[in-house]
């Protein structure tokens, strides 16, 4: 086993890898999301406030080569430091990226990183929606039986493309003969319309639909609150600007040119992952949001796609989803002490 030592760069160094080390790192690892991708990373590193400061974990050889990294937030301002993922809460999978980021020896080099951030520098650290079984999210498991770290499990959903229909139970395949057969009926007498964005500045202003709808929908006892998209609105749209139409999209369903459903998708072939879904209420009864997943899937298994990755799912979107034969995958999240939660 080669040496491998984990070496910190903060504020402009850690802005300086994200500009200039960071897409070979992504580009050598099929296994990162678009939450790895620089354009992420980046666009939510410029907009952290003045009391946070962006922070890479590079493993590095002996030679100096970055082998794997990891993306991190350094927030201040308070009792004690508190390190976060880069783009936590908005991120939905974080994972080590670079051509080794599997490898457990280099997995456990960054987790010994991590205690001692907690411990030698005696600040708290948040380990947010990591893959269990991958290299880091194994070591953290580790970690957190051996030191007393807190953790807590989640499942993250993921529909394989094509949906076969045909081979999902009974039970569902009428559900979804009797909604097709309701859309069927809806666009003989009305204009149904299915787009997805391809340019940014279409992404742009779906994006304000999105919100609109997501507002419309806000009840109160929605895991998600509506004010919260909308608060965020403008994090949002720079980062889908920096992203752009190469690595994102909003895909919508009108009728009569009105936009009933929304679904934002960020793009790494061959998987997709799915934020922000919404519909108007107004149209719960035609299910507009299975109707608009339909095109949705269909419009990117004819692209190549072979995943639409959920992220988390829970209470009646654990419901929705589940019609289309998901695979779930658990998540782990790691807190250094009892006092934090999860970011």
């Amino acid at each position: 086993m080669m040496d491998v030592s984990v070496r910190e760069y903060v504020g402009p160094q850690a802005m300086d890898v994200l500009a200039h080390q960071w897409h070979q790192l992504n580009s050598e690892d099929d296994l990162a999301t678009p939450f790895q991708s620089p354009q992420w990373l980046t666009a939510w590193a410029r907009q952290l406030p003045h009391t946070s400061t962006p922070v890479i974990l590079a493993a590095t050889s002996p030679s100096g080569r970055i082998l794997a990294a990891l993306a991190m937030a350094r927030q201040d301002g308070g009792p004690r430091s508190r390190f976060v993922p880069l783009s936590a809460p908005h991120t939905e999978c974080v994972r080590l990226v670079g051509p080794h980021a599997e490898d457990p020896a280099i997995a456990r080099a960054f987790v010994f990183h991590l205690l001692l951030i907690a411990e030698a520098a005696d600040a708290d650290v948040v380990m947010t929606d990591v893959p269990a079984t991958s290299a880091l999210g194994q070591c953290l498991n580790q970690l957190c039986e051996d030191h007393g770290w807190q953790s807590t499990s989640a499942a993250s959903a993921s529909i394989p493309l094509p949906v076969h229909y045909d081979t999902l139970a009974r039970s569902t395949q009428r559900q979804h003969t009797r909604r097709r057969h309701t859309w069927t009926r809806l666009a003989a007498s009305r204009t149904v319309t299915y787009t997805r964005t391809r340019h940014t500045q279409d992404l742009l202003d779906a994006f304000g639909v999105l919100c609109h709808l997501h507002q419309r929908r806000s009840r109160p006892q929605d895991a998600l609150p509506a004010p919260a998209i909308a608060a965020d609105a403008h994090h949002w749209r720079p980062v889908l600007t920096h992203l752009g139409a190469a690595h994102a999209a909003i895909a919508t369903l009108a009728v009569d040119d009105t936009v009933i459903a929304g679904q934002m998708i960020l793009t790494r072939q061959p998987r997709c992952y799915s934020r922000i879904p919404a519909t108007d209420p107004a149209y719960g009864h035609l299910a507009a949001g299975h109707a608009l997943l339909r095109y949705l899937i269909a419009d990117l298994a004819q692209e190549g796609f072979h995943t639409l990755e959920l992220g988390r799912t829970t209470g009646h979107h654990t419901t929705f989803e589940r019609q289309y034969g998901p695979r779930r995958t658990p998540t782990l999240t790691a807190l250094s002490t009892s006092r934090q939660t999860a970011a």
